[in-house]
């Protein structure tokens, strides 16, 4: 039998040594996670980035369908735009296109080129995209790139953010979010919809 004492420490608030031992856990976690990341190959890393976009692209796709934020979000961009993600210095990338009032995904590559957000490496890019790290933590970082139109790659980014709020775990994205967002029923039964969407979408889109 383990007996677990908690210890109330002076100072504001009452904090309890047990408290900032599980925090020092936590943080512990965390260094040790991001760790294994950087440690992995480039070759291992260029894979992961290269099918977590083909799953953000078509997530992009579904999420658009079926989501109303997504929906208002997109409402104001001109049908026909085309944005793309991509890592520098020949890494993966991948596009989309808003047409008939959905974002379309159109494959692999960067398709046109007026407006891309660019991560500068490969580590950069596999943060954002695996979770340890928020879109808009990777830019104050200085981590991104814009080639385009500066709003135009905020609303891409903040549409971006709708989609990964749907396709990661709840507990990861409140971690990531500069505003945390809070998900009603509706929302968890959307992301149940969006999840299902997305599988067959990746075995039709996969060798696009």
């Amino acid at each position: 039998m383990i007996i677990r004492m908690c210890v109330k420490l002076p100072g504001p608030g009452g904090c309890c040594a047990c408290r900032y031992q599980d925090q020092r856990k936590v943080d512990t976690m965390k260094l040790f996670s991001i760790s294994q990341v950087f440690d992995l190959e480039y070759e291992k890393k260029y894979k992961i980035v290269e099918t977590v976009m083909l799953a953000l692209g078509v997530g992009f796709e579904v999420v658009s369908k079926n989501v109303p934020e997504m929906q208002k979000e997109i409402s104001d961009w001109e049908d026909g735009r085309v944005f793309s993600l991509a890592v520098m210095h020949g890494g993966p990338a991948v596009s989309m296109k808003k047409e008939n009032g959905v974002i379309k995904y159109l494959g692999k590559g960067v398709k046109d080129g007026k407006l891309v957000l660019y991560f500068k490496n490969i580590d950069s890019a596999l943060m954002v995209f695996t979770g340890l790290m928020g879109a808009h933590t990777a830019a104050v970082q200085r981590r991104t790139i814009v080639h385009g139109n500066i709003g135009q790659s905020v609303q891409a980014v903040r549409a971006m953010a709708i989609v990964q709020k749907y396709l990661l775990p709840e507990g990861m994205v409140r971690k990531n979010s500069k505003r945390p967002p809070q998900l009603s029923f509706n929302d968890r039964m959307r992301k149940v919809v969006v999840i299902t969407g997305l599988l067959p979408g990746l075995a039709l889109k996969s060798s696009k």
